[in-house]
């Protein structure tokens, strides 16, 4: 496993830097007195930056190599974050937020490619959970400097050009091959759509749910406790690590019952612990285990609905199916930022209700549908796989699919 230690260190430094920017943008726009739409606004542009760079930034890694194309996007993401703190023009902002999305895509690409090609079928889904745990460890890491510097002055964005100026040197300073990458296999989505329905609504729903809370529940928190950074730096923590924590066991449940019950559970779940936060005082110890619930309620949503997806594929087209399931999601996270802050802005615990009417919904679809189509036996089930939502690389990382039958590293991947 020492051949992975470059990428991943570099992503895991990375990831700090990114989970505290992801809190730092709308703590700042907050504190600056912007309304929830603008917070919510900029967080569609950074998902539609981050969608369009998904699929436009493997030409560039296949021309110039992966340490000089993470070595690139590195770059261009720090001077877009520094360039953040030379003006607070709304509109230089959005364009800074969408080269945001853009830079740190070419990143996930280059990252997930690389660990594609070092791995192989009998280390794949360790791989896979070590690269769960640098990217969501670090983000959740990332929210405790929220609590020990001062979100309305300059160095949280000095702090974050340093860290992810730092976050070349591993890949930089290792020798590596450098695949050769061309086209994967397709798989239509209207087909896909029609393949497997729910788990296009389902990943749509996902990325809703997480489009909402990666820009809007910051800006809660700080409401809900004050404008205390620390406290709200705390709560974050605590949210993710509860996504973090809680895939494996729902996983793993998902494979031994009907996955479509799991969906339900989980989302029906959601919404009683959103009620929960609604009634719980402001600053009650409560609000730490119902917020780590919450993390593992919203965070499974997403891999739950892939998995549930891949029982309906051959394995030939799992790589392209979640792909397109990827898609879907990054859809939902274009627009959950702003139907997000609509709610926020305009209903008395909106967010939550925002969050209870999206998990609601597919989780009653999800029970409706389970009475016209049959269950599939637990035999003719793919193993849950806890996929985080990047880049379309890491379909190909997935141990469902077949891309473990590449003959060697240098084989093509996309």
């Amino acid at each position: 496993m020492t051949r992975f230690v470059a990428p991943l260190s570099g992503m895991f430094i990375f990831a700090l830097a990114s989970g505290y920017l992801m809190t730092l943008i709308p703590l700042r726009i907050n504190a600056a007195g912007g309304n929830d739409f603008m917070a919510g606004l900029m967080g569609t542009v950074y998902y539609l930056g981050l969608l369009a760079g998904s699929f436009r930034s493997e030409s560039i890694v296949s021309r110039v190599g992966h340490i000089r194309s993470f070595s690139c996007f590195m770059a261009l993401l720090c001077a877009s974050v520094l360039s953040l703190a030379l003006s607070e023009d709304i509109t230089v902002w959005l364009i800074l937020r969408f080269i945001n999305g853009m830079a740190v895509a070419g990143i996930f690409v280059v990252v997930e490619s690389w660990l594609l090609c070092e791995s192989d079928s009998s280390n794949r889904g360790r791989v896979l959970s070590f690269y769960m745990v640098s990217l969501y460890g670090a983000n959740a890491i990332g929210q405790l400097f929220v609590g020990f510097l001062d979100s309305s002055s300059l160095i949280p964005f000095i702090l974050i050009g340093i860290l992810l100026s730092l976050s070349i040197f591993p890949p930089a300073m290792t020798r590596i091959p450098t695949p050769e990458i061309q086209e994967a296999s397709t798989l239509g989505f209207k087909k896909l759509y029609e393949l497997t329905p729910s788990g296009v609504l389902g990943c749509f729903a996902g990325g809703l749910v997480l489009g909402g809370l990666y820009s809007m529940l910051p800006i809660y928190l700080a409401d809900q406790s004050g404008s205390d950074d620390y406290t709200v730096a705390l709560f974050l923590a605590v949210t993710m690590l509860g996504g973090m924590a809680l895939q494996f066991p729902v996983g793993y449940l998902s494979d031994i019952i009907d996955r479509r019950k799991m969906l339900v559970s989980v989302a029906l779940a959601g919404c009683v612990v959103c009620f929960a936060l609604i009634l719980t005082p402001e600053n009650s110890w409560l609000n730490f285990p119902l917020l780590f619930l919450f993390g593992g309620a919203t965070f499974t949503l997403y891999p739950l609905a892939i998995s549930h997806g891949c029982d309906h594929m051959h394995p030939d087209d799992i790589v392209a199916g979640t792909q397109g399931l990827l898609l879907a999601y990054s859809f939902g996270a274009c627009i959950g930022p702003v139907l997000s802050s609509l709610f926020m802005g305009n209903i008395p615990e909106g967010l939550m209700l925002y969050f209870i009417t999206t998990m609601g919904i597919i989780g009653v679809f999800f029970l409706v549908r389970m009475a016209y189509r049959p269950a599939i036996y637990s035999s003719d089930e793919h193993p849950f796989v806890p996929v985080p939502r990047t880049s379309p690389v890491v379909a190909q990382i997935d141990p469902r699919s077949e891309a473990e039958e590449l003959p060697d590293a240098e084989e093509a991947i996309k």
